[in-house]
């Protein structure tokens, strides 16, 4: 719930700013039960953000089978359980487009809480 709130702020200081932010809720915790609450999605009330559910992992099995090597983008520091991304911020570059094979990130790592500062700081570099 940290990271939601932690990018609710960084997206309110970039307000002026052309981006899409997609949250993503999957179950990882043994107290994830479910989807997440209307009070868990309003932690992220921006407009340009969009929020889904989803319980397969069908998006961080995506992402983590188009993992690009340590060479092209460093390991992330955490946040990965029996092979799903979690609790991670990953920006792509603008156009980006997902095909058969995810776009390569130009940034990933997490916790999303602990981020906040690097994240903030590579959507200034790519939204200026």
């Amino acid at each position: 719930m940290r990271g939601a709130s932690a990018i609710e702020q960084v997206v309110g200081k970039l307000a002026d700013k052309k981006l899409r932010v997609l949250v993503v809720w999957q179950p990882m915790l043994p107290t994830d039960w479910g989807k997440p609450t209307s009070g868990a999605l309003a932690r992220v009330s921006d407009s340009r953000a969009a929020q889904f559910w989803d319980p397969d992992h069908l998006v961080a099995r995506e992402i983590v089978r188009d993992d690009p090597p340590a060479s092209v983008l460093p390991k992330p520091n955490c946040c990965e359980d029996g092979g799903i991304y979690w609790d991670m911020a990953i920006i792509y570059p603008p156009n980006a487009v997902w095909t058969a094979k995810s776009p390569t990130p130009v940034y990933r790592n997490g916790a999303v809480y602990q981020v906040v500062s690097e994240v903030e700081a590579k959507l200034r570099e790519f939204t200026k």
